[in-house]
C-alpha cells in the first residue's frame, strides 16, 4: 500500500506525476487519497513554483556494496546536487521505494544512510529536488551479512593493544568491533578485506572478567563471533645480557612465562647507551617459546656497557635497566635477608607467647 499522503513537495509537474503513478489523486496542489481527483491533463495544466532547478547527476556512491542491512554515512558525489534534498533507493523486490535525507551537501557531495532491504540484489538510487523529481540511476550492491569465522590470535595482554585478526566472509561490510560485556567502546578496522578483518583489541575494563564475545558492528546491528578473546596478565620482562659478537651486539632478553604466545612482530627494542638509542633488530628464529627468552641485535656497535633496553608492545613500552656487580651484590644479599627477617619475627612472637603464657 502506497500512502499518498506521505508523497510531498513544492508542486509541480513532477510530484504531480509522481502522484498519479502510485494510484493517488491530485487535489489542491497536493496530493491526495482521493482518487477521483484525477484527469488526463491535471499534471500539464498545474501551475509550476519556486525557481528551475539545475540537473543534478550522480558520479559515484562510497560504499556502493553494502550488507542487506544497510550503510551508515554513504557519500555520494556528483554535480549539481546543492539543491537535492532527499536520496531515493529503490531495490528490485521493493514495491515501495525508501527515501533517505541528506546532509553536509556543498553542491558536489552529500551523505545520507542507505536504508535495510529484505534480501540481496542490485537496487537504482536517484536525487531527489524539491519539485520532486528525482534524477540518476546509480546502482548500489546489496550482499549477505558478515560472518565470522575465526580469531587470531585468540588472546589479549590487559593492556590492550594487541593486533587481531579476524577471518571469515563479507568483512569488508563491519564498520567497527565491540567487545563485551559493556560493548560500549567500539574500534574502527584498521584494514579490511572480503575475507580478513584487522583491529586492536581495547583494554580490559573489568580486572574480573578473564574473556569477552567479540561482535561485529554493521550499521545498528551487532554479530556475534563464535570464538572469544582471552584476555592475560601484561607480559613481565626481568632481566637482559648484552654481548660483543664480531661487529654487533648480541642482547638477551628474559620475560616470564605466559599464555600470550607473544611474536617478534608484536616487539620493538631499542638499546640505550650513553643516552643514545640503537635499533636492536629481533631474530625470530632465535625465539624460545619454553625458556621465554628474546633475541635481538644492534648492527655495528662497538661496545656491549648497554645502560637500558627499551621494549615496546601494544600500548606500553617497558624500561630494563642494567644491573652492575655491585646492585646485583645487593640483589641477591636482599633475597637471602629475607627468610632471616622472617625467622627472627617468628622466634619473637613464639618468645612473647612463652614469656605471657
Amino acid at each position: 500500500m502506497v500512502n499518498c499522503s506521505s508523497i510531498q513537495g513544492q508542486p509541480s509537474f513532477h510530484l504531480c506525476q509522481r502522484c498519479i503513478r502510485a494510484g493517488c489523486g491530485w487535489r489542491q496542489n497536493s496530493c491526495t487519497w482521493e482518487t477521483d481527483a484525477v484527469s488526463n491533463d491535471i499534471c500539464a495544466n498545474i501551475e509550476q513554483f519556486g525557481r528551475n532547478f539545475s540537473k543534478p547527476e550522480i558520479s559515484s556512491i562510497s560504499p556502493s556494496v553494502v550488507s542487506f542491512y544497510g550503510r551508515n554515512q554513504a557519500v555520494l558525489s556528483g554535480r549539481n546536487l546543492r539543491d537535492v534534498t532527499r536520496v531515493r533507493i529503490k531495490a528490485d523486490l521493493d514495491c515501495d521505494p525508501k527515501e533517505s535525507p541528506v546532509w553536509n551537501n556543498n553542491g558536489s557531495s552529500l551523505t545520507f544512510h542507505i536504508p535495510s532491504t529484505e534480501a540481496k540484489g542490485l537496487a537504482k538510487v536517484c536525487v531527489l529536488l524539491p519539485d520532486g523529481s528525482c534524477h540518476g540511476n546509480f546502482p548500489v550492491t546489496y550482499q549477505s551479512s558478515p560472518i565470522c569465522t575465526d580469531i587470531t590470535p585468540s588472546s589479549s595482554w590487559r593492556s590492550g593493544g594487541r593486533m587481531i585478526t579476524i577471518s571469515g566472509t563479507h568483512l569488508d561490510l563491519v564498520e567497527g568491533i565491540t567487545h563485551s560485556p559493556t560493548q560500549q567502546e567500539v574500534m574502527s578496522p584498521m584494514s579490511s578485506s572480503y575475507q580478513t578483518l584487522i583491529y586492536e583489541t581495547p583494554a580490559a575494563k573489568n580486572p574480573l572478567v578473564s574473556s569477552s564475545t567479540v561482535f561485529l558492528k554493521v550499521v545498528n546491528v551487532t554479530l556475534a563471533c563464535s570464538k572469544e578473546i582471552t584476555y592475560y596478565p601484561d607480559p613481565e620482562f626481568s632481566s637482559f645480557t648484552a654481548v660483543k659478537e664480531r661487529e654487533d651486539v648480541r642482547i638477551t632478553i628474559q620475560k616470564k612465562a605466559d599464555n600470550l604466545q607473544m611474536t617478534e612482530a608484536e616487539l620493538s627494542v631499542v638499546g640505550i647507551q650513553d643516552e643514545i638509542e640503537h635499533a636492536c633488530i629481533i631474530k625470530p628464529e632465535e625465539i624460545s617459546n619454553k625458556t621465554e627468552t628474546f633475541i635481538c641485535e644492534i648492527k655495528g656497535l662497538q661496545s656491549s656497557d648497554i645502560d637500558m633496553v627499551k621494549i615496546n608492545y601494544g600500548k606500553e613500552t617497558i624500561n630494563l635497566r642494567h644491573l652492575s656487580l655491585f646492585h646485583k651484590v645487593l640483589l641477591i644479599l636482599r633475597l637471602m635477608l629475607i627468610p632471616c627477617v622472617v625467622a627472627v619475627q617468628v622466634i619473637i612472637c613464639m618468645w612473647k607467647r612463652r614469656t605471657h603464657g
